[in-house]
């Protein structure tokens, strides 16, 4: 049985990174199972329509025992303000039964376990949907010092963002006596930049796959610091 330590439930949009990164980077016996929703694409108003088939997809996993389930994405988890992810996390354990999880809540605990607040962010999204994320986390306590989109704006185009065009962006952007980086979307494939960014950029670097995977394998009692996965996962 693959789930002997555990097994955790996913709902994501189409076309992000998630099966992908979590199977490459879980420790031994950990699990998941995935379902997809339909994303036109990472407008508020695109962003609405998916969290509306949240109850749905959760429903999915009610027969099964889960350690988390998680809504795997990052802005549609947080694009009606504070507490949006928390109402996620009713409508997810409503469905289900089981514990539920956003990667925005998993992305607010990283930097509370990193003990840090001050914060540069780097997204695909359009400005109003950065501007959404960016008044959530200032909401929830931690200062923006820029948020900045590198131009992918389509559904599709997340998966072709290369490992050398987001390391370039990331490089471009001015920390400004920020003591975190925060590269946002888990249609973004960045787990194998994490390291290197933080030793380039030389503050410790959050991303939306690693934080979901720490917050999901934490919840279920598996506390493996794994290599190359950046400072958060030796807390």
């Amino acid at each position: 049985m693959y789930s002997w330590r555990a097994r955790i439930g996913v709902i994501a949009p189409m076309d992000d990174q998630v099966e992908y990164a979590f199977n490459r980077y879980a420790p031994d016996g950990v699990a998941f199972n995935c379902s997809r929703l339909s994303f036109p694409g990472p407008t508020p108003e695109g962003l609405a329509i998916l969290t509306d088939q949240l109850e749905d997809a959760a429903r999915m996993y009610r027969d099964q025992r889960h350690e988390v389930v998680l809504f795997g994405c990052t802005s549609g988890s947080c694009i009606r303000g504070a507490g949006w992810d928390q109402e996620c996390i009713r409508r997810i354990e409503r469905a289900c039964g089981w514990p539920g999880l956003t990667t925005s809540t998993a992305v607010l605990e990283a930097y509370r376990a990193l003990g840090l607040k001050r914060t540069v962010v780097m997204t695909p999204y359009p400005d109003a949907t950065n501007e959404a994320e960016k008044r959530f986390l200032e909401d929830n306590g931690v200062e923006v010092v820029s948020i900045t989109g590198v131009g992918f704006h389509e559904i599709g185009e997340y998966s072709y963002a290369d490992k050398r065009f987001l390391y370039r962006e990331a490089k471009k952007i001015a920390l400004d006596g920020a003591d975190v980086f925060f590269l946002s979307c888990m249609g973004l494939a960045t787990m194998e930049l994490i390291q290197v960014l933080e030793e380039d950029l030389g503050v410790p670097v959050i991303t939306s796959h690693q934080a979901s995977l720490w917050a999901c394998l934490r919840r279920a009692g598996v506390r493996d610091r794994l290599p190359g996965l950046g400072k958060l996962f030796t807390v």
